[in-house]
């Protein structure tokens, strides 16, 4: 499947599970990244910092966790988890979006931080496009998020709202 998909093919995939949305699901996808925010803001006075040190956690962790570990980390400690997100972490502590290399985690960062053009393409998002990997190259990274910018246009709200749409409907639940 992966040699046919484009952004149109994915868009029509997006848009299948768009059309099951309520408007408690659509509220729901309004308010995930603006509630990020707020954490982000809690645990750093630089909003770029915290939302990048959240993001540096994000690695294959529930959002639940994600942001005890940011919290932890963001307080001192140096919280169990995999070795390379910790050293995103500390790096993203002094050099922002700069630290974070991954198309998902910069992009996640920028979301977090109040950027509602910032899309973010991980596991979830890959399934719901239809991929038959979990993780993208860049140009179905690319191809995702156009995809979800057509939708995003389509409902007339922004692209970080769209994608904590699709991601809540396809993951089951916002957490």
């Amino acid at each position: 499947m992966t040699n046919t998909m484009n952004a149109t093919a994915i868009a029509r995939n997006y848009r299948k599970i768009v059309k099951s949305a309520t408007d408690a699901d659509i509220l729901t996808a309004t308010v995930w990244y603006v509630e990020a925010e707020s954490i982000a803001r809690e645990i750093s006075d630089d909003v770029e910092i915290g939302a990048s040190v959240i993001a540096a956690f994000s690695p294959r962790q529930r959002w639940s966790k994600n942001v005890e570990h940011a919290r932890d980390y963001m307080h001192g400690f140096n919280p169990r988890t995999l070795g390379n997100n910790l050293r995103m972490a500390h790096a993203a502590l002094n050099s922002g979006f700069d630290a974070l290399n991954g198309l998902k985690t910069n992009a996640f960062a920028r979301a977090i931080s109040g950027d509602d053009n910032a899309v973010v393409i991980d596991v979830w998002m890959m399934r719901a496009a239809g991929f038959e990997t979990d993780s993208p190259n860049k140009s179905q990274y690319a191809m995702a998020s156009e995809a979800v910018r057509r939708i995003a246009r389509e409902k007339d709200i922004s692209p970080r709202v769209a994608q904590a749409l699709i991601w809540i409907l396809i993951r089951g639940e916002a957490y």
